[in-house]
Formats: C-alpha cells, structure tokens, sequence
C-alpha cells in the first residue's frame, strides 16, 4: 500500500507493551502473527544486547522505541503530587518503577545509540519536560542539546499539543522524530481540553501523521481495540492516507494475545497489509 507521505508501503508493528512484563513474548507474538517489526518499550531491567538476540532469533526487527513517560524523575514527583486520585499516584509510581525517567542513561536512550535505523517515540508532554528541563534530545547521530529551542517559562505552548510540537520540531529535523497519532491519548487529551472536539478521523486527517496507534481509550476504556464503527471510520483514513507505520497496542493481561490476533486479522482484511 502506497502513500503520498511515505516513501515506502505501510509497516504493521505491535507495541511491546501488549506483553508486558516480559518482552521475549512480545517478539514471539509479533512472528506469530505476521507483523512487520516490533515498537519497543523497554524496561528499565532490558538488557540492549539480549534484544539483539531475540530480534535474530525471532527475525522481528525493533523499528521504534518508546521513550519512557517521564524524562526526569523531578517530573514524577509533580504528577505524584498533582494528583487527586490515589489510584493515579500508585499507577504513576508502578511505570515509573517499570520504565524509568528518560534522562541521558535510561535503556531506551541506551537502545537508540544500539538501533541507530529505529524511530524515536516520545509524548508530547516527555518532549516539554526534556526542553524545559534543559536536558539532552535524541538525534539522529549523537545526543544534541537545543537549548534555544525550549519554551519560554510559564507558557504551555508545547505541552500536549501536538499540532506545536510538529511546527517546531520538524523545521528543526529531528531525523528520528515521528508524529505518532494515538485515538486513546487524543480522546483524553480532548477531555482535558488540550485537542479540539472533534472526531478521531477528523483530527487524524488535520495532523497527518507518520504513525497511527490503533489504540482507543476514553469512557472508562484503556488502549482497548476500536468498535466496528470506530476501525470502520479510521480504516477509511487510512486508506485514503496510509501512515508509514501502523502500531497494534491493546492493554496486557488476559486475552491479550487474542486481541493483537483480531487486530491483525482486521488490517489484513479491510487494508492488505
């Protein structure tokens, strides 16, 4: 399937996270069922050569990684406290634990140097935190500091929003950089009145990414699969803009593995790839 924004056909990965904590599963899951390449979260226990082995061994490629939530552990510290919830500052200290904090030394930042070819996940909000915090971002090369390109103080002009964050990153050529659209984070960002209310397939059509993550959160839903009538609409997008890559991410647990089997039976069937 060709595409106007991308050179090459759409790449099918499944997100690592569909596994987790075990992360041998997740390239075993991707052969499985056909997938292209693996997008990667890694934990703060991963081990960059023992992923080299299983990517041989499976023959599943890492084609993306995802940067953890937070880049510094400061970070954390203001969601702990900024949230209301009990559940939500148990949960933030559980993926922290899991993940870690960005910064210079964590395993995805290890992984990056080590998959030189693989793209570089990273929310919006981890972006402004790496900026404002003065710290290091990921190129292409080396690791390169952009302190003129941070946000002034006391402004949100970044934070979650991904229509800012693609007309000041992409002039400045982050070759590792890709718009990744996620319905499930676009429908809480909606909520929090970060997005415009406007449908999914709409707002995927404004941002026009390299990337989609068939993901829908939102109503008490958490990166489950799109009803008939969501995958219905956005597959429809898609073929009229296919993504460079498109992202299989369903919450672990039980029925896991049936829930990445239904997916990629869908996108076989609705879009041949």
């Amino acid at each position: 399937m060709s595409s106007t924004n991308a050179a090459a056909p759409t790449k099918v990965l499944l997100s690592s996270v569909v596994a987790l904590p075990k992360t041998e599963q997740a390239f075993a899951i991707a052969r499985k069922f056909g997938f292209d390449g693996l997008e990667l979260f890694p934990y703060r226990w991963t081990n960059p050569t023992n992923i080299a082995e299983l990517s041989n061994r499976y023959q599943v490629p890492v084609v993306g990684i995802h940067i953890p939530f937070w880049w510094h552990t400061k970070s954390l510290q203001k969601v702990i406290a900024s949230e209301t919830l009990l559940k939500e500052k148990v949960f933030a200290c559980i993926w922290a634990g899991i993940f870690g904090a960005g910064h210079l030394n964590c395993t995805a930042v290890k992984l990056m140097k080590e998959l030189p070819a693989a793209y570089c996940l990273i929310h919006p909000d981890t972006f402004d935190q790496a900026l404002r915090e003065r710290h290091y971002f990921l190129t292409k090369d080396r690791l390169t500091f952009f302190e003129n390109e941070r946000p002034k103080k006391n402004t949100n002009e970044w934070t979650h929003n991904p229509f800012s964050i693609r007309s000041h990153v992409i002039p400045l050529q982050f070759d590792r950089y890709r718009l990744m659209f996620d319905p499930g984070h676009a429908v809480l960002a909606q909520e929090q009145g970060q997005l415009p209310e406007v449908s999914v397939s709409e707002l995927y059509e404004q941002l026009r990414p390299e990337g989609l993550h068939l993901s829908f959160s939102g109503n008490g839903r958490l990166h489950d699969l799109p009803t008939v009538d969501e995958w219905n609409r956005l597959a429809e997008q898609i073929k009229q803009r296919p993504p460079r890559y498109l992202v299989v991410e369903t919450k672990p647990g039980p029925g896991s593995r049936k829930r990445v089997e239904m997916a990629r039976s869908m996108i076989q069937k609705d879009l041949g790839v």
